[in-house]
């Protein structure tokens, strides 16, 4: 496969905040060791777990289990990974940084399987994925932030590949899946009757995922349709009183995109709102779509998620809670110091990054040991990695090198 290098790709300015591996300094060299051996540690867990088969090569495996110095491959959600938290995102983007072969043949694999097994292309359930779990479709979850079209548009935009290309026009229509599927799957005493005018599409990761295939059809010259309900939702949410953060009965028209919601200002958010793939989008569609209103709820939302309470509470009347994640946000805070031009926002983003909440802190250990006989049948290696925060930690580390990199 002849590619073109990382410094052409960056020049073109595409697919957001990445940029080129830059070792200038004792700093970003340690983070820059640290990316590469979680990388590392996954491309040689294909052999030594036998992450293969027709159904299964190009996942891997969600947590590990020390004790049986084993993949989690046996209990409920910790077996196949099926895209949870975006793991195609951080391979692609390492893939884009480094240039390395073993890198794309990777984030190819899995954007194959992710895009074929774990997604369905027939029946009422079309163009929607599964979660992670034993078996890739066993899960009751099924939803568009598994099938996420962002996952899948690097392997297009790079290859041209055709079936890739097929798989995107077929996620352009998958907001019909709320008028035969509850995704928050949950029971009641009343029949699943949805309002095409007024369905429950989450704000969040719902519309971040059918907002990529949109974006991604509009870059293709598609459909009218798909840049229409890309805007629509972008102008509407951003026109609630707390934006992307806002709570109470928001709803989502199917016919143009829009989103209807409370006046009053309230709250409602969850740790996972924007790690499949929102803050990746946002980057990309500012680059694109001069709306003052969208960049400052956008920018507003990054600035405060990781805020205090206090601040939080000023600016959209209540605290925003105990939010999970906050090593993921990170890169959130570094894309608000950015549009801001702001130093102190810069540094809380490193902060941020460096404690390491439901992640890798300053002192994890990044190494990996071998282990053999008799304990197991194979010698394998072992580090203390898990899948959510690897994807979330390279993610984090990518962007805020890219922002504010000069802040290290």
């Amino acid at each position: 496969l002849l590619i073109a290098p990382p410094q052409h790709n960056h020049a073109a300015g595409v697919f957001g905040a990445w940029a080129p591996v830059d070792r200038s300094n004792a700093a970003r060299e340690e983070v820059e060791d640290n990316l590469d051996l979680m990388h590392r540690y996954y491309v040689d867990s294909v052999d030594q777990r036998h992450w293969y088969g027709f159904w299964d090569y190009g996942d891997v495996m969600h947590d590990y289990d020390r004790d049986r110095h084993a993949w989690r491959y046996d209990i409920g959600g910790y077996a196949w990974d099926n895209s949870e938290l975006s793991t195609d995102l951080w391979l692609w983007y390492h893939y884009l940084r480094t240039g390395d072969a073993q890198a794309f043949r990777l984030a190819e694999a899995m954007t194959r399987h992710t895009g074929e097994v774990d997604m369905y292309h027939l029946g009422e359930w079309k163009g929607l994925g599964t979660r992670h779990g034993v078996q890739h479709w066993g899960d009751s979850a099924k939803q568009v932030r598994i099938s996420n079209a962002g996952y899948k548009r690097f392997l297009y935009f790079l290859t041209a590949d055709e079936r890739v290309g097929d798989v995107l026009h077929e996620l352009v229509d998958a907001d019909r899946t709320f008028l035969v599927l509850n995704p928050g799957r949950k029971l009641t005493d009343e029949p699943f009757d949805p309002d095409p005018a007024a369905l429950g599409v989450g704000k969040s990761t719902d519309w971040g995922a059918l907002a990529l295939a949109w974006l991604t059809e509009w870059e293709r010259n598609g459909d009218e349709i798909a840049r229409t309900k890309l805007i629509n939702g972008a102008t509407t949410i951003a026109a609630l009183p707390n934006g992307w953060a806002q709570g109470g009965d928001v709803t989502y028209d199917l016919a143009t995109g829009r989103f209807t919601g409370p006046s009053e200002p309230s709250i409602s958010i969850g740790s996972l709102s924007s790690v499949f793939g929102l803050i990746e989008l946002m980057t990309e569609l500012l680059q694109l779509v001069d709306d003052e209103q969208v960049s400052a709820k956008w920018v507003q939302f990054c600035r405060l998620y990781n805020s205090s309470a206090a601040q939080q509470r000023e600016e959209t009347g209540a605290s925003w809670g105990s939010l999970n994640l906050r090593q993921a946000y990170s890169r959130a805070t570094a894309y608000a110091a950015i549009r801001l031009d702001d130093d102190t926002l810069a540094q809380r983003a490193w902060q941020e990054l460096r404690t390491g909440h439901a992640g890798y802190p300053e002192n994890h250990d990044f190494t990996s040991q071998r282990v053999e006989g008799p304990a197991v049948l194979n010698p394998v290696d072992e580090a203390r990695l898990g899948t959510n925060a690897s994807a979330q930690y390279g993610l984090a580390v990518i962007q805020c090198l890219a922002l504010v990199g000069d802040h290290i």
